[in-house]
C-alpha cells in the first residue's frame, strides 16, 4: 500500500488477521483522497492478500463493479447522501443491502463505503436514519464512513464506530513513491512539494496537466517578473487559469520557501531538479523579501476564499510582490 495509508491499511490488515476488526469505522482524511482511501479499506476487508498490484477482487473494487461493495452516494455528480423513505435513496439502499447474503461466490464479506465529505449540511438526517444499522451490526458486514471533519458527525455515531485517521509522510517520501511509479524526478518533486504530505494528492497532481501549466506560470513569475509592465502579462495568464489559480499561488509559495531553505538549510531542499530556478529566485528575492511575499500570497488566497474579485486580487498581489522585492533589496 502507499505510504500515506500505511496506518489505516496496515491497522486494518492486522485487525482482520487477528479477528479483532470492528463492524463500523470512521475514516478521517483529506477530501481529495477520501474516495480512494475508502476503496483501499474495502480492498483490505474483501481481500486479505491485498497487494499494491492488486488482484481480481481489488480490481473490481477499484472499477466500482464488485457486487458486494456498496458505494454511497450513488449519484457521483452531486455526491450527496440522499435520505428518504424512498427505496432508492442512499440510506434505504444501505439498510436493505446489509441484510443480503454475499452475491459474489468469492466474497468473504460485504462492505458499505459512505463518502460523507459533501453531506454534512443534511448530516443529522442520514446519520439518524443509519444509527440503528450502526448500533446493530450484521455479521460479515463492514461499514466505512469517510469524512473530512470528525466533528461533523453526531456523537452517537462517533461513539459506535472506530476512528481511523489518515497519516502524513515527508515530502521526500512522496517524491520517492512517485519516482518509483515511473514519473520523472522533476515532475515528482513539483507534485510532492504541493502534496502537503499526501501520496494520494501527489499521485493526482503529477498527472494533472492543468496544474503543471499553473506551476510553469509560477516559475516564470519567480524567475522573470521584474517590473509592473511584465506583471500585466502574468496577471492575464493567472486570470485565464482562474479555476486552477490555487496551483499557481501555491507553487509560487513553494518556490519562495525552497529559496529560503537553499540559503539556510540546503539539505532540506526538495526541488533539486529546479536548481536553476531556485538560483534565480535567490537572486531576485532576499530572505526577508521571500518571507514577506509568502505572507502576501496567503493574504491573496484568503481574499479569494472570501469571494473577492479575482482580477483585483491578482493585480494587487503582483504589485505587492514587486513592491516587497524592491523594498527588501540587498
Amino acid at each position: 500500500m502507499a505510504y500515506l495509508d500505511n496506518n489505516i491499511g496496515g491497522y486494518l490488515a492486522k485487525a482482520f488477521a487477528e479477528g479483532t476488526a470492528s463492524h463500523a469505522y470512521i475514516v478521517v482524511a483529506e477530501k481529495h483522497s477520501l474516495s480512494k482511501l475508502l476503496n483501499e479499506c474495502a480492498m483490505v476487508t474483501m481481500c486479505h492478500n491485498h497487494t499494491v498490484d492488486g488482484c481480481d477482487i481489488c480490481n473490481k473494487i477499484r472499477q466500482g463493479v464488485h457486487q458486494d461493495v456498496i458505494s454511497i452516494p450513488q449519484d457521483k455528480v452531486k455526491n450527496r447522501i440522499t435520505c428518504s423513505a424512498d427505496d432508492h435513496s442512499d440510506t434505504s439502499v444501505v439498510i436493505s443491502e446489509i441484510y443480503k447474503r454475499p452475491v459474489d461466490s468469492s466474497s468473504i464479506a460485504r462492505v458499505v463505503t459512505i463518502d460523507a465529505s459533501n453531506s454534512m449540511l443534511n448530516g443529522e438526517l442520514w446519520q439518524n436514519r443509519l444509527l440503528k444499522t450502526i448500533e446493530e451490526p450484521v455479521k460479515g458486514v463492514y461499514l466505512y464512513i469517510g469524512v473530512t471533519d470528525l466533528e461533523g458527525l453526531l456523537p452517537t455515531v462517533r461513539s459506535r464506530c472506530q476512528v481511523l485517521k489518515q497519516s502524513r509522510v515527508t515530502t521526500q517520501q512522496v517524491v520517492q513513491y512517485l519516482c518509483g511509479k515511473g514519473f520523472t524526478q522533476r515532475s515528482s518533486q513539483m507534485a510532492a512539494v504541493m502534496s502537503n504530505g499526501s501520496v494520494t494528492m501527489g499521485e493526482s497532481l503529477v498527472t494533472n496537466n492543468l496544474a503543471f501549466s499553473c506551476f510553469d506560470i509560477a516559475i516564470d513569475i519567480a524567475e522573470n517578473m521584474l517590473s509592473t509592465k511584465q506583471s500585466l502579462r502574468y496577471a492575464s495568464q493567472m486570470v485565464a487559469n482562474k479555476d486552477n489559480i490555487g496551483y499557481c499561488l501555491g507553487f509560487l509559495q513553494c518556490l519562495l520557501r525552497e529559496s529560503i531553505l537553499y540559503r539556510l538549510a540546503p539539505q532540506l531542499v526538495t526541488l533539486t531538479a529546479l536548481q536553476g530556478t531556485i538560483d534565480k529566485v535567490c537572486q531576485n528575492y532576499t530572505l526577508q523579501a521571500a518571507e514577506v511575499c509568502i505572507e502576501t500570497i496567503n493574504s491573496a488566497k484568503m481574499a479569494l476564499d472570501k469571494g473577492s474579485n479575482l482580477t483585483v486580487v491578482v493585480d494587487k498581489l503582483l504589485s505587492g510582490i514587486l513592491e516587497v522585492r524592491f523594498r527588501c533589496r540587498q
